[in-house]
Order: C-alpha cells, then sequence, then structure tokens
C-alpha cells in the first residue's frame, strides 16, 4: 500500500519534523484545556488538522501517532485511552482529504466559510461516532471505567435516557464535539485553506502577480 506523501527530500524532512511538532502541541493543549482548567473540551486536533491542510491527511495521521507516543512516553504507561489514536487518525483524513476535494484555490471567502462549517459537522459525527464506539467497547473493561472523560456528566445525565448503551456513548460526545470541532475547524482553516480564507484576514486591496 502506497502512501500519497510528498517525498521530496527537504519536504519529507519538514513534514516529518512539523508531524512531532504538531502532535506534541496538540498533547500540551489537550493537557491545558481538559486535564489542567478541566473544560470540557477536547482540542487536541488543532495541529494536527493544521497539518493535514497544509502538507495532506497522511501527514497529520502521522501527527496523531506521535501525539499518543509523546503522552505514553512522558507518563509511561500504555493507557487503553490510547484506543482514541483512531479519532485522531480520522480527524486528519477527514480534514485532509475534505481540503483536497472540496476546497478550491477559487472558492470565494464566503464559500470556504461555509465548507469549513460543513467540514466542522461532518467532523462533529465522525468523532462522536467512532469515539462512542471506542468508549461503548472500553466501557466493558474495568480499568477505563475509573478513568475520567469529559463526557462523565452528560453519561450521568442521560445514563437512563437512552437503552443502547452505544447510542448513549455516542450521544454524550455530540455536545462537546459540536464546539471542539469547530474551533480545531477554524483554527487552522483560517490559515492553511487558502491565504485569505476570511474577509478580515484582508489587511489591504488586492495586488496583480508579479
Amino acid at each position: 500500500m502506497s502512501f500519497p506523501f510528498d517525498f521530496s527530500n527537504r519536504k519529507r524532512v519538514l513534514f516529518f519534523i512539523l508531524s512531532i511538532l504538531c502532535g506534541f502541541l496538540d498533547y500540551i493543549i489537550c493537557d491545558f484545556v481538559a486535564w489542567v482548567n478541566h473544560l470540557p473540551l477536547f482540542c487536541d486536533t488543532i495541529f494536527i488538522m493544521a497539518l493535514s491542510f497544509l502538507a495532506g491527511p497522511w501527514w497529520g495521521v502521522l501527527a496523531g501517532f506521535f501525539y499518543h507516543l509523546i503522552d505514553f512516553s512522558l507518563n509511561r504507561s500504555l493507557e487503553l485511552g490510547h484506543w482514541f489514536v483512531i479519532c485522531h487518525f480520522l480527524a486528519a483524513l477527514t480534514a485532509g482529504y475534505f481540503k483536497m476535494l472540496f476546497i478550491k484555490k477559487t472558492d470565494s471567502s464566503m464559500t470556504i466559510f461555509v465548507k469549513l462549517i460543513v467540514l466542522s459537522l461532518v467532523l462533529c459525527l465522525v468523532m462522536s461516532i467512532s469515539g462512542g464506539i471506542i468508549g461503548y467497547i472500553l466501557s466493558y473493561v474495568e480499568a477505563y471505567k475509573a478513568a475520567s472523560s469529559q463526557t462523565d456528566f452528560l453519561t450521568f445525565l442521560w445514563d437512563n435516557k437512552f437503552e443502547s448503551k452505544l447510542l448513549l456513548q455516542i450521544a454524550v460526545r455530540i455536545p462537546v464535539n459540536i464546539a471542539d470541532r469547530f474551533i480545531c475547524t477554524f483554527a487552522p482553516g483560517e490559515f492553511f485553506c487558502l491565504p485569505a480564507a476570511f474577509p478580515f484576514t484582508n489587511t489591504g486591496p488586492a495586488r496583480s502577480g508579479s
């Protein structure tokens, strides 16, 4: 199986270094937002998606791998939560291929704005469904039940509203992922989907090419 990487030596080295850096930065942001300040957000794919927008989806996947490798290296423990690396892979693939297939250089600022909204909603579903399936499987593991999560409160609140535990695991992630995906999509999307993705990024009149 071949991966659609750009094998130009300089770009390959640069993107490899960036994948490590992006994984590390997302780990720091997630740790600061979710675990230090206890906010009901993940914010763990901002730079992973930025690299997917910039270099392509498979480099974003590599950044997601380094995110969990860094987590494992710093904490010296192989936790069950590392299975959520699949969510990081899916976020990178969805964002990267969405940009390649649907966001064109000829798109207007408003068109790109609307497409990023669509991407945010698609990612919300992708992350909620994949995360819900993984969470459902891990819920049968006693060691994982003791771990805290951004969805704990909604899981407690909605526990009796869903007969299916799988649907519960998916549903409790949707409110978190709505805000989370808009943040993780628009933060890098403004800079990497188009040089002037939004009207307020234009600081002066357009100039003809040199």
